[in-house]
């Protein structure tokens, strides 16, 4: 074969590229890589969650184009990246500790938007304290954008569920359709509708706003152009969406609820998203004002900011920040590992001595059942007073990484005919829900949280309460206690049973010293 014919492996195109990386860029992308290799390994519990979720919900699907979209970002400021050298940054180290710490407690109180945050935070962190301010103020909206990396959205899908169903019914009612509406159940001739977590909107919403805030920045250059983007970002999903549940219900009074819901979920997976996002852009095009090659331009300039280069003369050795880095992500790493892996001993349950109420036998196929997946310990009992009135009791204990503020742990079983309809009046630290289910049964459920003798009704103020203890690896049981019974009648039942028991932490403490 000709000399000339034989391809030569150091002049590949891929080699070619590498040798036109700058010395100190290699080699503080070096350092970045094994740093981020450390983090990665630290919370890849969490990255897994986010790629499980990105793959198989489709809420959170629109999240696989933000890699590639970041990528992109990168890629059209690499001209003004080869103009900088890179330098480590030691201020970055706090921001390092802050995102660790992020991780840390979203880890230990469960709370996963929490936990994933920060692993995205750690990566941000790493990038702006191993390449130095000047690079961090180019790469600043790539980094700011892979917040959109975490699956939110979930937090709000109850007040949309709401909304979505005060939208239905008010439409409904115009429409000349006779209607009532029970939380987010809406009763019509055609037969019985909930406005479930699906129907709330929420994908639409999470994914404009995520749409939104890439078009705002790249073609937008006026900051009231790019407020009222977000603002259609935000609204028009939301109308839309509630026009959307609404038509299911007036096409199911012509051709009947199965069929209309089929109809719906084609034009909701396929068709109406797709309409959504182009009424927003159409309604937005005349703003857009300037070319995306511009955006990065503009980002170029950011790194001659005089506020840039009074950040920069922090500088330190890039070969210094590494191992100070991977040793602070390794010892919270340790760390984590003994707060989670400790846990309590608790003992066998029996049902609790009520003042004035009788243990009854347990139905073999209880009518309501909470799950329970995750507790060490459960204990589910009725009790029946002198005027004949029922009352369910369910306890269960978590110990370890478990936790009984996670939603298939409440009071709607799930993967069953119960659902949630609104909330109840319930006493102090403790929450109410009304269930139905087969669109007849009705429950009330008082739900409590109890941890060292106190009890809280609030998930989110819970888990803080706990947070103390896990960080001094002193280990203690959380349980919840869920006191429910049928309607009608059922606040007057649960009053006098709660009562007589002298709360939730005393039946807790009961059911252990019987």
């Amino acid at each position: 074969m000709p000399p000339e014919l034989i391809r030569n492996p150091g002049h590949s195109p891929i080699a070619a590229t590498l040798s036109r990386v700058p010395a100190a860029w290699a080699k503080a992308l070096g350092w970045l890589a094994l740093v981020w290799a450390a983090a990665l390994l630290l919370t890849g519990g969490q990255w897994i969650a986010m790629a499980h979720q990105w793959l198989t919900v489709s809420a959170y699907q629109h999240i696989l184009f933000v890699p590639p979209i970041i990528g992109w970002l990168v890629w059209n400021r690499r001209a003004a990246l080869a103009q900088i050298e890179p330098r480590g940054w030691w201020p970055g180290l706090v921001l390092m500790l802050g995102a660790l710490a992020v991780w840390l407690v979203g880890s230990l109180i469960s709370l996963n938007i929490v936990a994933q945050a920060g692993a995205v935070m750690l990566l941000q962190a790493a990038t702006l304290t191993l390449l130095g301010p000047r690079a961090g103020a180019v790469l600043l909206f790539p980094l700011a954008f892979a917040v959109f990396l975490v699956p939110f959205g979930e937090e709000i899908v109850p007040p949309l569920q709401m909304l979505t169903a005060d939208i239905v019914i008010a439409l409904t009612h115009l429409s000349g359709i006779e209607a009532h509406i029970d939380g987010v159940f809406i009763d019509t001739p055609a037969g019985l509708f909930e406005v479930a977590a699906a129907c709330a909107g929420v994908q639409f919403v999470v994914a404009m706003v995520t749409l939104g805030v890439l078009a705002a920045k790249i073609g937008m250059d006026c900051w009231p152009r790019r407020i009222a983007l977000m603002a259609l970002c935000v609204v028009v999903p939301i109308l839309a969406n509630g026009v959307r549940a609404w038509g299911t219900i007036a096409i199911a009074q012509v051709i009947g609820a199965e069929r209309a819901g089929g109809v719906d979920h084609i034009i909701y997976g396929w068709v109406f998203f797709a309409v959504v996002v182009a009424l927003v852009l159409a309604l937005a095009w005349r703003w857009f004002d300037r070319d995306p090659d511009a955006e990065a331009l503009s980002a170029a300039r950011l790194a001659d900011h005089p506020l840039v280069a009074k950040l920069e003369r922090h500088s330190l050795s890039a070969t210094t920040l590494p191992p100070l880095l991977i040793s602070a992500i390794v010892l919270v790493g340790l760390w984590s590992a003994l707060a989670t892996s400790s846990a309590a001993n608790v003992p066998v349950l029996r049902a609790p001595l009520v003042s004035g109420w009788t243990q009854v036998a347990d139905p073999a196929t209880p009518e309501w059942r909470p799950a329970g997946k995750a507790a060490s310990a459960i204990l589910l009992t009725r009790y029946r007073d002198q005027e004949g009135r029922f009352v369910d009791l369910y306890l269960a204990a978590y110990t370890g990484d478990a936790d009984p503020t996670v939603g298939e742990e409440g009071a709607v079983p799930p993967e069953t005919p119960w659902r949630h309809v609104e909330a109840a009046p319930a006493p102090d630290a403790m929450r109410g829900d009304r269930l139905m289910a087969y669109g007849r049964d009705r429950r009330v459920a008082w739900t409590a949280f109890v941890t060292n003798g106190t009890s809280q009704a609030n998930p989110l103020l819970f888990r803080i309460s706990t947070l103390g203890d896990r960080l001094r690896l002193r280990p203690e049981p959380r349980w919840i206690v869920i006191v429910s019974a049928p309607e009608p009648g059922a606040a007057p039942a649960l009053q006098a049973f709660v009562s007589a028991a002298d709360g939730p932490a005393a039946l807790v403490q009961r059911s252990q010293t019987r």
